[in-house]
């Protein structure tokens, strides 16, 4: 285009720009086309923040996929979950059961509903079938994802700061290995993805901020509800996005509120609305897992409460050491005569108090501190107490706002104005070495966490010096040493019995040492004692202690019983399992278990006839015929006994019990059949060793 004669054209080193949002120059007075002058979406020009952000989630949990199932992840996934392995034909399945169904020693569970992160294992497993590198891969990915998502809606709200505030917040959230739970655990897929849809909500309101269309709001709505319906900790999101709107918006507070109707809408939907088809729900609480669920006193449960708050601060400013669970006696419960307990308070209304004074003038320190404390008011033991006491999880999304405080602190440590367009190279190289100082440690430390993730087991081995105060994990440990000695080879039983037995009283009586009221733990030492160590006199002990703490605990009884039968007190054994039968008559290791008395008195018709009233309660039991076998040996009958073991064969083809048919035919000189049971033997051999 031509210009007049008398245009002069000014340098370009004084011509003013205008920075847009995505960092690109432009002109006045410029020609575009039409195309061009649309504004560019705020994806476009940032894929190199993004890219920092996919390797960074990778640098960070990368190793996860070299691990395998951890705790709880039978709730969602792995090889027992019959649920999920039906891959999409389960999705009717998960939408119309409770998250979480078992019966075990304290009785039946069923509580909870998120079908949204049963629905993902699903998915996963109808494409690439059982693979849990897959899934931790899926993990890192979702990670990657709600990262760089709180990047963009940190660049909207911040938009008058430098865009090296955003990114810097952003990457410390990422490097925190407070996360290291969340992550490295597969059950924890439902905590990102509660947050996630918080996160995917946020973006929505702040469109609807912006444009002034109501479908912004109804976007918000159904993405809320997706994340309440992976886990109800997308709750605190329903002030969040005040907070938010007021700090970063100029919204009245009329509308405000109608953004807080509308949420609290999707709340109420998506708690009342599966109610109407679920099965009620029951919880059974336990008290090494929060005493605060069995204390009334409001006191001793805010004091408790502060302490739980100071662990939080503790752990974000030196998250070191990290376990996997906490729950009695790791957090005392205390009153508020407690030094801890007084420090707690101070500090944490010195921060409301800054926070109130702050706040009409929208400081974002302000901000930071009550997103902070919203975020984790609901894990604070004050309100309701929590499963654990305290957990890494719980400060996952209050990890924003301690994220952001931090780099702020850094920019006015070094007198620099985070809303300066341009920062001083010499300012700016020193506000990036404190953040590389922050950045090495904590991303050697959580990827030497991931590893210890890799297994139950391994965690557990790994988290036990730093949990000499859990009840819990001491006898988890004990407990799944001893599943080591019940699934180890035949040939190699006798040395894991050996080896691993006093290791296991060890840690059951660690675990009662903290908490001598623990009835299921006495039994489990009892049960040791009966059926490792060979030290019945032990077992009745501890086995009548836990009787006498819950008179209904089953286990204990039928436990007490054969302690009484290898000490030959039959008429006690039989005592302890009638009490079983009065509650329950169709509880068939109590029935099986009198045979074997029976048996043992001679009283060979009653045994046998009560172990045919078990094969009728419990087709797909193998045990009634293998205990007939059994008195058949004992009485010299060897035809019954291998025509019984036969039957028992078809219903489980056990390694010990192929061997034993082996052998017999061998005697006989039925080759065809000994080795037909041979074959059987090793089967059963390779598939406990792929286990």
């Amino acid at each position: 285009m031509n210009q007049p004669k008398h245009y002069k054209k000014i340098p370009n080193a004084k011509r003013p720009v205008h920075i847009r949002e995505t960092g690109s120059l432009s002109s006045r007075g410029s020609k575009a086309s039409p195309a061009k002058l649309n504004p560019p979406k705020p994806w476009k020009g940032n894929w190199y923040f993004v890219l920092i952000f996919f390797v960074l989630a990778y640098v960070l949990y990368g190793n996860t996929t070299w691990n395998k199932y951890a705790v709880d992840d039978e709730y969602v996934t792995g090889p027992d979950n019959t649920m999920v392995t039906k891959g999409l034909r389960s999705v009717p399945q998960i939408f119309s059961t409770l998250y979480f169904s078992n019966k075990g020693n304290i009785g039946s569970q069923a509580a909870d509903y998120r079908p949204i992160v049963k629905l993902t294992f699903a998915l996963e497993y109808q494409l690439w079938g059982q693979k849990p590198g897959v899934s931790h891969g899926i993990n890192v990915l979702i990670y990657f994802f709600l990262s760089t998502l709180l990047f963009f809606i940190l660049k909207r709200i911040l938009k008058n700061y430098n865009i090296l505030f955003p990114f810097l917040i952003t990457i410390l959230f990422m490097i925190h290995p407070v996360h290291t739970e969340v992550v490295a655990s597969l059950k924890n897929r439902d905590e990102m993805l509660a947050f996630l849809c918080g996160l995917g909500g946020l973006y929505y309101l702040l469109k609807y901020v912006e444009l002034k269309k109501n479908r912004y709001l109804v976007y918000t709505f159904i993405i809320f509800c997706l994340g309440y319906l992976s886990k109800s900790s997308i709750f605190p999101f329903l002030i969040l996005y005040c907070l938010v709107l007021y700090f970063f918006s100029d919204l009245l507070p009329k509308k405000i509120f109608t953004v807080f109707l509308v949420v609290l809408l999707a709340v109420i939907f998506a708690y009342y609305f599966p109610r109407l088809f679920l099965p009620r729900g029951k919880r059974v609480f336990d008290y090494i897992e929060n005493p605060l669920f069995f204390e009334k006193n409001i006191w001793l449960r805010i004091g408790t409460g502060l302490l739980s708050l100071l662990f939080y601060l503790k752990i974000l400013v030196y998250p070191y050491p990290l376990v996997f669970y906490y729950g009695y006696n790791t957090i005392p419960v205390t009153n508020l005569w407690n030094i801890w307990v007084l420090f707690s308070f101070f500090i944490h209304f010195f921060l409301l108090a800054y926070a109130v004074l702050k706040f009409k003038e929208k400081h974002l320190l302000s901000f930071a501190i009550l997103f902070y404390l919203i975020a984790i008011s609901m894990y604070s033991n004050v309100l309701f107490p929590v499963v654990g006491i305290v957990g890494e999880r719980f400060v996952f999304v209050g990890s924003v706002g301690f994220s952001i405080a931090l780099v702020y602190i850094i920019f006015r440590i070094f007198r620099t104005d985070p809303k300066s367009l341009t920062i001083e190279i010499n300012d700016r190289m020193k506000i990036l070495a404190i953040i590389v100082l922050l950045l090495v440690p904590s991303t050697y430390y959580t990827i030497k966490r991931n590893r210890a993730w890799r297994n139950l087991f391994d965690l557990c081995g790994y988290d036990l010096i730093h949990s000499a105060k859990s009840a819990k994990v001491n006898a988890q440990f004990a407990g799944l040493m001893m599943n080591r000695v019940y699934t180890a080879k035949p040939e190699e039983q006798q040395s894991a019995l050996r080896f691993l037995t006093p290791t296991i009283t060890y840690y059951f009586r660690k675990a009662l040492a903290i908490y001598p009221s623990n009835y299921q733990t006495l039994n489990d030492l009892g049960t040791v004692y009966v059926n490792f160590a060979g030290n019945p006199d032990s077992a009745i002990f501890f086995l009548k202690k836990a009787i006498a703490l819950n008179p209904k605990f089953q286990p204990a009884w039928v436990n007490l019983g054969l302690a009484y039968r290898k000490n030959q007190q039959y008429d006690s054994a039989l005592y302890c399992y009638r009490k079983v039968l009065e509650q329950d008559p169709r509880e068939v290791k109590a029935l099986i278990a009198m045979a074997n008395v029976y048996n043992d008195i001679g009283d060979f018709e009653k045994a046998v006839k009560m172990n045919e009233e078990a094969m009728e309660l419990n087709p797909e039991s193998d045990l009634p015929y293998r205990n007939i076998a059994n008195y058949y040996i004992q009485r010299g009958d060897t035809a019954d006994a291998v025509h019984s073991w036969e039957k028992a064969v078809q219903i489980n083809p056990a390694y010990d019990i192929c061997i034993q048919l082996n052998s017999l035919y061998r005697i006989r000189g039925d080759m065809e059949k000994a080795n037909y049971y041979y074959e059987l033997a090793m089967e059963s051999s390779r598939k406990s060793n792929k286990k």
